[in-house]
């Protein structure tokens, strides 16, 4: 990257912008270009919410005024990820190796969490604008004038090529996740993103507590960090007995059931199983249906062994692709020219 002048870089982009969107250095003093979510309650974030400061601004208990999520799908420099403009997003990246990518960029920075997501999330139904993107080949799906600049395409299966990915931010503005270039670019579609801080191991599902990923605490397979979650709502050392699952039925149970792979066309789809009270947290996390919502985007999963989240759609998913699309199919070790990611950093040292 040529010489640049950050003070001058965030200036302009804070100014022009209207502050929605501002650049933050990394240990190496390169920029990225970040967009600002402030804290909410869950009542402010979801029917029935109560008026707990949402996960995703708690970290070891202490509650942070905001977290900043990438503008822009990242790319990588040097093993260290970026939020740049009209990139080709950086994909055949498993979990692990994007996980890497964002810690290695200093205190703070990390790959964007379930929490981070859901308030994201929560605030596009909120809002009423259902954002598009590339879900059908470099267009979307749905209103196919739309259309992104082409950085990757692949044989189409009749001796042409087709556009698969397209440069971040080249889409327009419905492909923003609030409808505005103000917004996160990208938010659906192009690749999947993946989420730090959830997975499931045989179906159950298990959390990081509030959002520890802005610590870069492991996640590893055997870490400590991970906890399951009772019906109550009360987390648990996974493998407790009476934890919450995911079926194969799409319930909400806590017996598994027969394991495998399964797919619903709309994630609104899941469901408690009889006797089991939904709690909380699973919509706080935005990873259970709320009643009321117009869910965007389908549910995969696979519940034999760990599957990590990647979320949001890819350019061959149409309809399937949405805000909402959750995909638990996948181990960590998944690459594929689809899955990409979003960094995110917290100001740990600036609390209120």
């Amino acid at each position: 990257m040529k010489a640049y002048n950050f003070d001058s870089l965030k200036f302009a982009t804070e100014g022009l912008s209207g502050g929605a969107c501002t650049v933050i250095q990394d240990d190496v003093n390169l920029p990225s270009f970040m967009v600002a979510v402030n804290k909410r309650t869950n009542a402010q974030l979801f029917e029935g919410g109560s008026q707990k400061t949402h996960s995703a601004f708690m970290v070891d208990d202490v509650e942070y005024k905001r977290f900043f999520v990438s503008k822009f799908l990242n790319c990588v420099i040097n093993g260290r990820a970026y939020s740049w403009p009209l990139m080709d997003p950086k994909a055949v990246i498993d979990y692990d190796a994007s996980m890497q990518a964002c810690n290695a960029k200093g205190n703070g920075w990390h790959l964007m969490s379930i929490p981070e997501r859901a308030v994201i999330d929560h605030l596009i139904y909120k809002s009423g604008f259902i954002p598009r993107g590339n879900t059908q080949y470099g267009h979307s799906h749905s209103n196919t004038y739309e259309a992104g600049e082409q950085t990757a395409d692949e044989n189409d299966g009749s001796g042409g090529r087709r556009t698969t990915r397209t440069a971040a931010g080249s889409g327009p503005a419905t492909w923003f996740h609030d409808g505005t270039r103000d917004g996160i670019a990208d938010w659906v579609g192009t690749v999947w993103k993946w989420c730090s801080g959830m997975r499931i191991v045989d179906g159950e599902i298990q959390i990081f507590v509030g959002n520890l990923a802005a610590r870069q605490v492991s996640a590893a397979a055997e870490s400590t960090f991970w906890k399951a979650i009772l019906p109550t709502g009360a987390l648990v050392n996974p493998g407790t007995a009476g934890t919450l699952k995911y079926t194969t039925a799409f319930k909400i149970a806590t017996a598994t059931g027969a394991k495998g792979a399964t797919y619903t066309a709309n994630f609104g789809n899941i469901a408690a199983d009889t006797g089991i009270t939904i709690p909380e947290i699973l919509y706080e996390l935005h990873i259970a249906p709320k009643t009321g919502v117009t869910h965007s985007g389908a549910f995969w999963i696979n519940n034999d062994g760990e599957r990590l989240p990647i979320v949001g759609g890819s350019y061959h998913n149409t309809s399937s692709a949405g805000a909402s699309a959750l995909n638990l199919h996948n181990p960590r070790s998944r690459v594929y020219a689809n899955i990409g990611f979003f960094s995110a950093f917290m100001e740990l040292e600036s609390v209120i």
